[in-house]
């Protein structure tokens, strides 16, 4: 007696990144979209917009405070807005956890791939530290350091450091890349989503001078996290950026 041919199950391309899904799956376990042939419907786009614009509104909130308000430039309120900013996005990351959690997750991790675009940061890095450091001088006549006023205290230069390199690139990818991107591309498409929230993201660090290398490095994170349906390599991509920045602050901060 011939055994049955057992059928594989029957699938379907996820409507975002088109990976291969079982039929009743309702969310892509790859890229985390909802899978769904119906559109959103133009009331859940403005409710996803405006959930959106409150996040955004208030993170910009908090970085007003940290730039232009004097009592929160001491170390202690400094640490203060920090944590606000971490309970913020992880907070807007947790509203639609079913689909963002996705993001979490690592398909095809390459250490080769990961070390190409931390080599890629790192570069980008030092051309930003001296292309910042020239404008500082030839416009406003000056130069700015980041370690200024702690250079004196080596507890301080490490939280300087650790709220400079590690927290933002886990929290503002989780924000801006996770959270904001994801809500956008729901309502967009892929182009437009990476733009705006690329703008976006530049205009929080309230540095007109900053816009040139912000964009470029905002919108490769972007297509990287499209890309690659994770957020962990812009995390990666982030940290090393930052890090190299402030190590050449480290090594070049006046005496």
């Amino acid at each position: 007696m011939l055994s049955e041919e057992i059928e594989p199950p029957a699938t379907k391309a996820c409507v975002q990144c088109a990976a291969l899904l079982n039929t009743d799956s309702k969310f892509c376990n790859i890229c985390g979209a909802r899978q769904s042939a119906v559109e959103i419907k133009v009331a859940d786009q403005w409710n996803l917009l405006k959930q959106a614009s409150i996040f955004y509104a208030l993170y910009l909130l908090l970085c007003c405070l940290s730039k232009f308000t004097d009592a929160f430039q001491e170390m202690a309120w400094y640490l203060v807005l920090e944590v606000a900013g971490i309970l913020l996005t992880a907070g807007f990351f947790a509203i639609n956890w079913q689909e963002n959690k996705a993001l979490l997750k690592w398909p095809g991790f390459s250490l080769q791939k990961l070390s190409a675009y931390c080599g890629i940061a790192m570069a980008g890095a030092f051309l930003v530290h001296y292309s910042v450091n020239w404008l500082n001088i030839t416009i406003f006549s000056h130069e700015e350091h980041l370690f200024n006023a702690s250079r004196d205290n080596y507890y301080a230069i490490f939280l300087v450091v650790f709220f400079t390199a590690v927290t933002p690139a886990l929290f503002e990818e989780l924000g801006f890349r996770g959270y904001l991107l994801q809500s956008l591309l729901k309502v967009s498409d892929t182009t437009q989503a990476v733009y705006i929230s690329a703008f976006l993201f530049a205009i929080i660090h309230l540095s007109f001078i900053s816009l040139f290398w912000l964009i470029p490095f905002a919108l490769f994170i972007g297509y990287e996290r499209v890309r690659e349906n994770t957020i962990w390599y812009g995390i990666f991509f982030h940290f090393c950026f930052n890090l190299t920045a402030c190590l050449f602050e480290l090594l070049q901060q006046p005496k």
